[in-house]
């Protein structure tokens, strides 16, 4: 998480020191203001015959250029990808800590928790969602309508937008991702202590889903069981039940909320 940090601050200091300070953040803009005579700095898309590539950046000590798979279908994916690689040219090409970067889900994931491109994603979410300009569309909450307001407001995914307001809230919070009922993955913040369950989904699970084609973006949460979701044992610690919020998106995508508090814990 050090390294993330280390991205977001870094993001958000280009945008102070550029003045940028209105909602949407555009890369190629931020592209535009961080070129000189004496560093230019060109973002193209490209066709890439390989549709696992994202976007690559390469460089020297006097220039820098980025490529984007102009076939991203997703403008939450295609500006997390721009701004992922103006990262590296910010944080790597330019103080020339390395110069040549091909990035594709695996990176932008990065599962394997790799420094530089922990910085890159840092850096991605701050510059598309500064702190400072998203904190006023949550007031603090973080919830499926806040999400859809940051995703909205910023052009970014409803992950993406996830992932930062997480990394802005004290409380454990985790997203868990399902398509058609068969579990995916699942990403947590720090604090989140418990065992996440990697099964199908339940029908009683499948009751509680919100359809967001046809009705809004909850803000509210259904208390259940905490054996639905997670093992409910961590260090002496049990969980009798927690709070889920789950949509339904395209192509049969579910995503989960889930968050506990105090009041979720057997008494010992």
């Amino acid at each position: 998480m050090l390294e993330v940090q280390k991205g977001l601050t870094v993001a958000e200091s280009v945008l102070d020191e550029l003045g940028f300070d209105t909602l949407p953040i555009v890369p190629l803009d931020v592209v535009g203001a961080i070129s000189t005579p004496e560093f230019k700095v060109i973002l193209e898309t490209h066709d890439f015959s390989s549709s696992e590539i994202l976007g690559k950046a390469q460089g020297n000590d006097s220039a820098a250029l980025i490529y984007i798979n102009k076939n991203i279908p997703d403008k939450g994916r295609f500006n997390f990808t721009a701004a992922h690689e103006v990262g590296h040219v910010c944080m790597h090409i330019m103080p020339q800590k390395k110069l040549f970067f091909e990035c594709g889900k695996k990176e932008l994931s990065n599962p394997f928790n790799d420094p530089i491109e922990l910085q890159a994603n840092g850096f991605a979410s701050g510059l598309l969602m500064p702190k400072s300009l998203i904190s006023p569309l949550s007031n603090g909450d973080l919830n499926w309508a806040v999400i859809q307001k940051v995703s909205n407001t910023c052009c970014t995914s409803l992950e993406a937008s996830f992932r930062r307001l997480m990394l802005m809230n004290q409380e454990p919070f985790a997203l868990v991702i399902h398509q058609s009922g068969k579990f995916q993955r699942y990403v947590l913040s720090e604090n989140f202590s418990f065992y996440i369950q990697k099964y199908p989904l339940s029908s009683a699970q499948k009751d509680l889903i919100v359809d967001t084609k046809e009705n809004a973006y909850p803000t509210y949460f259904d208390e259940v069981s905490a054996y639905e979701w997670v093992n409910p044992e961590h260090r002496g610690d049990r969980l009798e039940s927690l709070y889920v919020s789950t949509i339904l998106l395209n192509e049969g995508f579910t995503y989960t909320l889930i968050t506990y508090d105090d009041d979720n814990f057997l008494e010992s």
